[in-house]
């Protein structure tokens, strides 16, 4: 039986201090790559937690490798592959890698942490989307992309059609299941590239990157066609729900500001004309009607 590699304690210190000077969970994984290569030679690391959708690649992540779970107690951390640079890892190299992912582990714990607090932070907690303290912020950086690559930038605002006859007529639960069915919907229509936010009440934001007006009209449509055939089951009733849409595209002289304010303007024509249809701002008069 092979004799177990020695960890001088020194190193182990090392890489402790080194996971605490960050929670980016990203940046431990790259930290705990350096510090293993002296000890367990690797060409890559991959770690997954798929409770949270995270996926981290480090280094060449082709080839064979070993898979590690990581845990605290009965807390799974998700899982770590060493990605070997040539022949599988041996049993002294594995047991030395898993001394090491132990003084991981607390590090890696504070940053899922710190990272499921930040997207709580900026979620709508009825309907998961990107919430409105968040809105501001996104969008003036998407301006910002759009200004430094020369790219359009296009957004939506939708408001659902006689929404307080719903919570009226079937209470304020059966408005929060229509709620959340609708943001499902929407996120089943539109590209991964594309944001939404749950603006306030019964009012929705979508900001699309890289997207003229001709192409958000699209979008938009696709869209309210969706909500048009939308059943809503809640516990009393089968509920059917439109939405009437307002859509606006950055111009030379537009700020995030009045992107929002011709966004809306459009959206306020879209109601003024009859609700479920979409109004945008190239052409007051609009346009593209409930067919």
């Amino acid at each position: 039986m092979p004799a177990p590699l020695k960890i001088d304690s020194d190193k182990r210190l090392q890489l402790a201090c080194a996971l605490q000077t960050t929670l980016d969970v990203e940046s431990l994984i790259g930290i705990f790559s350096t510090h293993l290569q002296s000890l367990v030679a690797h060409q890559g690391l991959g770690y997954a937690y798929g409770r949270a959708h995270i996926v981290v690649s480090v280094g060449d992540t082709g080839g064979h490798y070993h898979e590690f779970p990581l845990a605290l107690g009965e807390e799974s951390l998700g899982e770590l592959r060493v990605h070997c640079t040539g022949p599988l890892l041996s049993a002294a190299h594995k047991s030395a890698a898993k001394a090491l992912m132990a003084d991981l582990l607390h590090a890696l714990r504070n940053a899922l942490m710190y990272r499921e607090a930040i997207n709580e932070s900026v979620r709508d907690p009825l309907t998961g989307v990107n919430n409105r303290s968040s809105f501001r912020k996104v969008l003036d950086r998407e301006v910002d992309l759009s200004r430094r690559h020369g790219v359009p930038l296009s957004l939506i605002m939708l408001d659902v059609d006689r929404f307080k006859s719903i919570n009226d007529q079937h209470g304020h639960l059966a408005g929060d299941v229509a709620l959340k069915s609708i943001a499902e919907c929407m996120l089943a229509c539109i590209r991964d590239s594309d944001i939404l936010f749950r603006y306030g009440g019964e009012e929705f934001c979508i900001a699309l990157a890289n997207t003229d007006l001709a192409g958000a009209q699209k979008l938009a449509e696709r869209v309210r066609r969706a909500l048009e055939i939308l059943i809503v089951r809640t516990s009393g009733a089968r509920l059917h729900v439109t939405a009437s849409f307002g859509v606006a595209t950055l111009s030379d002289d537009d700020d995030a500001a009045h992107l929002v304010e011709k966004a809306d303007n459009s959206l306020y024509r879209a109601k003024a004309l009859g609700r479920n249809r979409i109004a945008s701002d190239d052409d007051p008069r609009d346009l593209l009607k409930h067919r």
